[in-house]
């Protein structure tokens, strides 16, 4: 019978994160960069598997989306990579968990903690948030995990719909959810978004290439004279002799 793994919190997921980043990268990640991979962890792990990967409530916070416990725990660090807690256990996580997780490190680990936030940014869950919000205030309203799903399942949807049509999905990078992200948001052409592609957007915005035509009467169904019948006991070799 397998483990069975209870819901991680964000602290614990958090936890997570930051050692692998440090003991297994040997890259440590700063206090803001770690906030936006948990909420990116937790958009695509509900665009892509319906299902919360933490129970924490996200905040819409000036300067991006916020887990306020993590926040709590990480902020003396500032704008400096975090030292790992020596002293706190880590939490024991799914291997399918710790999967996701290092697909999520290797590709926004691309971007610094400013180009994350500006992502962030530019995408409706951040934005509806804080509609109501005044820009000086730090703190925001609860980024609704219904648009969250919504929002990126929605980009994701885009993205590959584009690149199908455009016969590149043999093109794209692994995991293949990022690669359907990016181009989600050069078909919208979110040309402020830092992970914007001019490039790539134009590729997308192209005539679908032409496909070859095929004459009607290829879908038709077989007529008489498409085909012979052979009696029984005929001379099959004297039969197409006289046909010919």
């Amino acid at each position: 019978m397998g483990s069975v793994f209870p819901m991680a919190t964000a602290k614990q997921i958090a936890n997570w994160i930051v050692h692998h980043s440090s003991n297994d990268l040997g890259a440590p990640i700063d206090p803001m960069s770690l906030e936006k991979f948990l909420y990116y962890a937790q958009c695509f792990q509900l665009a892509l598997r319906d299902n919360p990967l933490f129970p924490d409530e996200i905040l819409a916070w000036q300067k991006g989306p916020v887990v306020a416990a993590v926040y709590m725990h990480y902020n003396r660090f500032g704008w400096n990579p975090i030292i790992p807690d020596v002293d706190i256990e880590q939490n024991r996580l799914s291997a399918e968990t710790t999967d996701f997780l290092k697909q999520i490190i290797m590709f926004f680990g691309r971007y610094t903690a400013t180009l994350l936030s500006q992502a962030t940014h530019e995408e409706s869950p951040w934005k509806d948030a804080r509609h109501d919000t005044d820009p000086d205030v730090p703190s925001g309203e609860v980024i609704s995990q219904l648009e969250m799903k919504s929002y990126y399942r929605g980009l994701i949807n885009d993205g590959e719909a584009a690149l199908s049509r455009q016969e590149m999905l043999d093109l794209i990078s692994e995991p293949q959810w990022s690669s359907f992200y990016v181009a989600g948001i050069c078909t919208r052409r979110m040309t402020s978004h830092p992970m914007y592609d001019a490039a790539l957007a134009e590729t997308l915005s192209r005539p679908t290439p032409p496909r070859p035509t095929l004459s009607e009467d290829f879908y038709s169904p077989p007529r008489e004279k498409d085909f012979v019948e052979f009696p029984k006991g005929e001379d099959i070799e004297a039969i197409i002799k006289r046909a010919h």
